[in-house]
């Protein structure tokens, strides 16, 4: 069994011509992407054969090598299907045009890793591109494990490169029954643990108020056209929140650890953002949700103190009722409550979702699927009765 992570290291200063080299391949990379995504509207599809077939050879024109041309259209792909995503919802979404750095997607064939030294193929038989990398003492051992797709990126005028890691992994839960924690992730409440000991909330209010600041400042900034304050005052809260993030981690992972046999069950919240729309306000908090890098986060803590992790389906988690099993949309007359129209059971809405997220996950430890980042048949939640103690609250 393996874990899937990823880390993020920043490339140790690199020379003058190197860095020629990165701009030059960064600028063909986003003009590829253009092309693909161009094909993929002009055909109305997202089908990667189909852009795949129709661009490659017009994005390989540009200079790429023939590895950069995959990851272009690749990354063309995810970018037709987001834009597809927006037209179904019936919103408004005008032609993308990529006006920014898309970074350099690297495949499997076109890099290297050795004694923390990036080699990158540039296309010329024999021909490298060595770039140092940043190591933590952390990480060090596990860059053995590095498998699959990589993407050179800049930031600040700093590059980075992202790893994918395949690191194998014992479950946690091998004795004894599991304790499972649910945790239901939102923008109201930040966070509801749920725990044989009852439940526990972190409020995101302090967190919204801190955030519409610094919206509301870079709109003034953005109005005297000082796009130099804007760059710092999103780096600022990107450092900020990600503080936040560490702190709630070590809080989630420390409790689950206080517990026999801990496994965290979060909901596997990809896409979420094309899901879920509301006001304008709640968009703007939507898009700027670092859910992701929080989970980040808990899954190299909960790996270091033993903690399992298992993502459940998000579908009907707030909608179901933890008593009687009954799910209807009725069952959630407001965003905050809770209230089964079968039963009559009531209960703040992310409480009920954080037990219905660790039901599913007792669900989906009892088929042998720890670590699980897509389970297949994850419709419904267990009921009461098929619960271990540690998914009772």
């Amino acid at each position: 069994m393996h874990r899937a992570e990823t880390v993020i290291l920043k490339l140790n200063a690199p020379t003058l011509r190197k860095r020629i080299w990165l701009n030059e391949t960064d600028e063909l990379f986003r003009q590829g992407c253009q092309l693909g995504l161009d094909f993929a509207l002009g055909m109305k599809t997202s089908s990667r054969a189909k852009i795949h077939n129709a661009a490659y050879a017009a994005i390989k024109v540009l200079g790429l090598p023939s590895d950069y041309c995959r990851m272009a259209v690749n990354q063309a792909v995810q970018l037709a299907r987001s834009h597809h995503g927006i037209r179904a919802s019936k919103r408004k979404a005008g032609k993308p045009v990529l006006l920014k750095s898309q970074g350099i997607g690297l495949g499997t064939h076109a890099y290297t890793v050795k004694d923390g030294v990036l080699r990158v193929s540039t296309g010329k038989r024999g021909t490298y591109i060595w770039l140092p990398l940043c190591v933590p003492a952390r990480w060090r051992e596990k860059l053995q494990y590095i498998k699959g797709d990589a993407r050179l990126f800049q930031r600040q005028g700093e590059w980075y490169v992202m790893f994918p890691l395949r690191i194998p992994h014992t479950p946690a839960v091998s004795n004894g029954d599991p304790t499972v924690l649910g945790v239901d992730l939102g923008v109201v409440r930040i966070a509801t643990l749920a725990t044989p000991k009852g439940i526990k909330v972190w409020s995101g209010k302090q967190i919204r108020t801190r955030r519409e600041h610094f919206s509301d400042l870079r709109g003034r900034y953005q109005a005297h056209r000082r796009n130099d304050r804007v760059k710092a005052s999103k780096g600022r809260e990107r450092r900020w929140m990600q503080d936040v993030n560490h702190k709630l981690s070590k809080e989630l992972v420390d409790i689950a650890a206080g517990y026999p046999n801990p496994v965290l069950a979060f909901e596997q919240l990809d896409g979420i953002r094309d899901r879920v729309r509301g006001s304008k306000r709640f968009n703007r908090m939507m898009s700027s949700w670092t859910f992701r890098d929080l989970l980040d986060k808990v899954t190299y803590k909960a790996a270091n103190a033993g903690v399992g992790l298992v993502l459940v389906d998000p579908r009907r988690t707030s909608r179901t009722c933890p008593r009687c099993g009954h799910a209807t949309r009725s069952n959630r007359p407001t965003q905050a409550d809770f209230r089964c129209v079968s039963c009559g059971y009531r209960g703040n809405a992310d409480a009920v979702a954080s037990i219905n997220i660790a039901a599913a996950a007792v669900n989906l430890l009892q088929q042998g699927a720890l670590d699980t980042p897509r389970p297949g048949n994850m419709g419904r939640t267990a009921s009461v009765a098929k619960r271990p103690d540690g998914a009772k609250v």
